[in-house]
């Protein structure tokens, strides 16, 4: 008795998640002509082991929120993996992904447009340990 009510209590609560994605999307689709968007640019380096996560905290964000997201990584002289695991993320739903890299004189490789439909830029230096409070559902 007690696991056919957890089955229902887990597909009840599986269908209300899933209504509110699909309403984000509608919501989304219906002002995509006249929405703003929020533009993150995230300055990395050397951040393989998080870089992922930040990705898909911003496109579970920009689904859940219906909140249009461009997201510009632009990488300083990693090291490691983290440009090869940003460009596999690029098919991530919800957000456009672009990357580039950072010259040391602080220009892009790559610099962000600035479009008149964003409604704000949000600039995240990730090689300040504290700035990636900054990106929704990350905590310092």
């Amino acid at each position: 008795m007690v696991a056919q009510l957890l089955w229902i209590l887990a597909v009840y609560g599986i269908a209300v998640a899933l209504v509110h994605i699909v309403h984000a999307r509608h919501l989304r689709r219906a002002g995509e002509g006249t929405g703003r968007r929020r533009h993150y640019v995230l300055i990395t380096s050397n951040h393989e082991r998080q870089v992922e996560w930040y990705l898909r905290a911003l496109s579970w964000y920009a689904l859940l929120s219906g909140t249009r997201v461009r997201v510009t990584v632009l990488d300083d002289k990693s090291y490691d993996d983290t440009l090869k695991i940003v460009q596999r993320l690029t098919h991530l739903s919800g957000i456009e992904l672009v990357y580039g890299t950072w010259r040391s004189d602080g220009q892009a490789s790559r610099e962000p447009e600035a479009d008149s439909n964003e409604d704000e830029v949000i600039r995240i230096d990730l090689r300040h340990p504290m700035e990636a409070v900054q990106i929704p559902y990350v905590q310092g």
